[in-house]
């Protein structure tokens, strides 16, 4: 081991799922870089499938937990994370997320060798429920600036999930931690990254150091109002950052047009697969009309029902018997057809 010894806590929020929490934790307690801790982040319902016993027995004086009393939500259970006594660095793991033995290495070189960035990433490979790689994740350049991270998640050329940054403690109590005003925190891990990212810049290194995990979904619950509220506090976001920056103002012109109107046909499309009386009221029209609602307010084109795919979702949506033949279909097949 070379240059400064850096130490890390590595913050896993956990509700439920002993065995992937299990193989987390396995995955980060054999790292080859030694100075870590780990804080799992837990409440009183964490333990339904004896999850917390399976920590005791691990029997590691590097974990942690921090078992609050109450059920907690994730926005309740993350938002402790700013409150916590943390190492100089930290980073925040999905519980079901899977780091290589060599993270912790790979970042303690990077933060040497570029001691004056702000936030440190690495490439990773998307896995299953059964860790089988699925795909490797969009390759990033070495370094980044906040508006080149912007740039990136507009043009959709960057994978961002919560895993695999690392920052320092200070940094991210100094802007209040992850904001929890995102309904299930969607589109929160972006706004941390760029509010991190303008600190300083973004390093990245190419190897792949950790596995991100797909599920999935088996939830009978519609997401797709939470989608669209999240995004829609995203873009109030994205409406206040425009005014901070030139380079900001110009990655939201030049791009925002085709991201709002691609989240627009992603909404409407799974909208479609979403019986009516599951949806809250919500249509295809209200989706479009709520996201252009915030792009006039920023004097950004915006025309989806251009898209065809879109025109194709909305007429089936309004044609009765077309919506519930289509609803038949997708039981049936599962893959996507729009």
């Amino acid at each position: 081991m070379s240059g400064k010894i850096n130490h890390y806590s590595i913050i896993i929020p956990f509700k439920t799922g002993k065995q992937y929490l299990i193989d987390c934790l396995q995955s980060v307690l054999a790292q080859d870089y030694p100075h870590f801790e780990i804080i799992v982040l837990a409440d009183i319902t964490s333990n339904t499938d004896d999850a917390l016993h399976a920590i005791k027995d691990l029997n590691n004086p590097k974990i942690s937990v921090q078992l609050s009393d109450k059920n907690l939500d994730i926005l309740q259970n993350w938002g402790r994370i700013k409150d916590l006594d943390k190492k100089e660095y930290m980073t925040i793991l999905g519980y079901d997320d899977i780091l290589s033995k060599g993270f912790l290495t790979c970042i303690n070189n990077l933060i040497n060798t570029y001691p004056e960035a702000s936030l440190y990433h690495t490439h990773f490979n998307y896995i299953n429920s059964n860790s089988e790689t699925i795909k490797k994740c969009q390759s990033l350049p070495t370094q980044m600036t906040a508006s080149d991270y912007l740039e990136y998640t507009l043009k959709e050329t960057i994978d961002i999930m919560a895993t695999g940054y690392v920052f320092k403690s200070k940094d991210y109590d100094a802007i209040g931690g992850i904001p929890t005003n995102y309904p299930n925190l969607i589109y929160a891990d972006t706004q941390l990254w760029i509010a991190l990212t303008k600190k300083s810049y973004l390093v990245v290194d190419p190897a792949i150091q950790f596995s991100f995990r797909i599920h999935p979904s088996v939830t009978k619950t519609s997401k797709d109002k939470i989608l669209l509220d999240a995004f829609i506090i995203f873009l109030a976001y994205l409406k206040e950052l425009k005014k901070e920056a030139t380079s900001f103002e110009l990655a939201i012109q030049s791009y925002l047009t085709n991201f709002a109107e691609s989240t627009t046909k992603a909404m409407a499309h799974r909208l479609l697969r979403t019986p009516k009386n599951n949806r809250q009221g919500l249509t295809i029209d209200k989706v479009r009309n709520k996201i252009e609602e915030k792009c006039i307010e920023m004097d950004i084109p915006y025309a989806p029902f251009k898209i065809k795919s879109i025109q194709i979702a909305r007429f089936i949506e309004t044609t009765p018997l077309l919506n519930e033949l289509f609803l038949l279909f997708k039981k049936i097949y599962k893959k996507p057809v729009l």
